[in-house]
């Protein structure tokens, strides 16, 4: 299995010169947690044949520095209500522990906060935020806090900080990758790679007012150290790709209610049918999830796959087929607007640097760029798929690349159209929801799934509204004095 961390790919020697070392502590970490991990040597690819199809745009270079973080790992970026997009990034910082950073679709940067590490304090974060109901962003640290095995956070868009959960491996969790996500019950739901009575990891719950819980615990049988959060398919079950364990000792994917109850798992049978699942899935209009491996398919590099709700596996694409295509795909994949699937990999394309991809919901699978550090320092190794911002352009960063060496941000444009978004896409009537778009001001409808809401723009990039009385489950729209906005997915109104 190839998997990419912030120190360099062993046995690459064209990345190991431009590669920083993780701390110490990180890679006994890797060691521990993700011990079936194999290396694989990449080859330079001939970029004669890998056609580039579109443009990417890196709008901001990070420095590592007290202004700048570095290492974005394994971050998808996050719209804020301002319109920004938030993020972590590994290194950097005030006190080389990481940051929480913000980033205008223009390119300017600022650090929310700068972690500190110790026992009073995170180090590390890797996964990115999620964004809350409340506006707040919520997320995790692999390291730090007081029993040195993670926290969990939150952090107002202005930067006010609070820590909401010290993880304990001897009474809960451990090395957290990623941020819980939202539920369609208000609270929280995560992963923790480690600890739990049998050191194995477990799902938790969490309130936004840091009121903690274990809701399942990971085992050998059924999967073990998961990398991925979970997601919430329509029937409201938690559905989590488990890095390893399993029948065939390559991962599974299980199954559970929000109390913890193991409704049914698969068991990725490595080779062929790929192995080491890290991303987390994402539910297509057909009621499926997409997601990708780290490892397996015919190649060995890598798959795409389908998976049903009854938890049957199609695989739709193996990587590294041709000369030119990408390797090793990143943590997930995007859902954009125009129903196909978007993400990364960590390695190949022309310049053996990485790539951008997009499926279709059937398999049909086209590159779109092909990363290029070799001569320029631009942008390298994308770790995570990148997120569609509410004007239609999709952006993501890299974990390496810029003038610093020190990861980007980027922007794609594909043409798609503007929409509207929001934290949660669920609610009952009488409810107020908060809508993220651009060019809200002057706004003069907002619809649920045709019936009229009560609204208030509070300013260019958000508004709230109410859901309104025999309001039924379809998409909102926003009509402005420039268009009028879907939403990004439908809206369920909830009894």
């Amino acid at each position: 299995m190839q998997f990419s961390c912030p120190e360099e790919f062993p046995g690459s020697q064209k990345k190991s010169a431009r590669r920083k070392s993780a701390p110490t502590s990180m890679k006994s970490i890797m060691k521990s947690i993700l011990s079936a991990t194999l290396f694989v040597t990449a080859a330079v690819l001939c970029a004669a044949m890998f056609a580039q199809a579109q443009t990417v745009t890196t709008i901001y270079n990070f420095t590592d520095s007290p202004t700048s973080g570095a290492n974005p790992w394994y971050v998808t970026l996050v719209q804020g209500t301002n319109g920004s997009f938030y993020g972590t990034t590994y290194n950097g910082g005030k006190n080389v522990s990481g940051t929480i950073f913000s980033v205008t679709p223009g390119g300017q940067q600022k650090i929310l906060y700068s972690f500190a590490g110790g026992t009073t304090d995170g180090a590390y974060p890797t996964g990115g935020l999620t964004l809350g109901t409340d506006g707040n962003f919520y997320g995790t640290t692999q390291q730090g806090g007081s029993q040195s095995e993670g926290i969990i956070f939150k952090i107002t868009p202005t930067g006010t900080y609070t820590i909401l959960h010290n993880f304990n491996s001897f009474i809960d969790g451990a090395f957290p990758w990623g941020p819980p996500i939202l539920a369609s019950d208000g609270n929280f739901y995560g992963t923790s790679s480690g600890g739990g009575p049998n050191d194995r990891g477990l799902v938790y719950k969490i309130t936004s007012s840091g009121t903690f819980s274990e809701v399942y615990r990971f085992d050998v049988t059924h999967g073990y150290s998961p990398i991925a959060p979970p997601t919430q398919g329509a029937d409201g079950f938690l559905y989590i790709p488990v890095a390893q364990g399993g029948t065939y000792f390559c991962g599974t994917i299980v199954q559970i209610s929000t109390a913890g109850v193991l409704n049914n798992t698969y068991d990725f049978p490595c080779g062929p049918g790929g192995s080491f699942p890290l991303g987390p899935l994402v539910q297509a209009e057909n009621g499926d999830f997409y997601s990708t491996t780290q490892d397996g398919g015919t190649n060995g590099e890598g798959t795409i796959y389908q998976v049903t709700t009854g938890l049957a596996v199609t695989i739709l694409h193996s990587f590294g087929a041709d000369f030119g295509d990408g390797t090793f795909p990143a943590a997930g994949m995007l859902l954009a607007t125009d129903g196909n699937y978007y993400s990364a990999t960590a390695e190949g394309g022309a310049n053996d640097d990485g790539t951008l991809f997009n499926t279709t919901t059937s398999g049909t699978y086209t590159s779109l760029y092909s990363f290029n550090n070799s001569t320029n320092l631009l942008q390298m190794s994308p770790l995570a798929p990148p997120v569609q911002g509410t004007n239609g352009l999709l952006y993501g960063v890299t974990e390496f690349g810029g003038g610093a060496n020190d990861g980007t941000v980027y922007s794609l444009n594909m043409g798609l159209a503007a929409f509207v978004n929001t934290a949660l896409f669920s609610g009952k009537e009488g409810e107020t929801v908060t809508l993220l778009g651009t060019h809200l001001t002057g706004t003069k409808a907002v619809t649920f799934n045709g019936s009229a809401a009560n609204f208030k723009v509070l300013s260019d990039t958000h508004l709230t509204a109410t859901v309104p009385p025999g309001a039924t489950t379809g998409p909102i729209e926003v009509t402005t004095p420039r268009a009028t906005l879907q939403s990004r997915k439908t809206f369920v109104i909830k009894p």
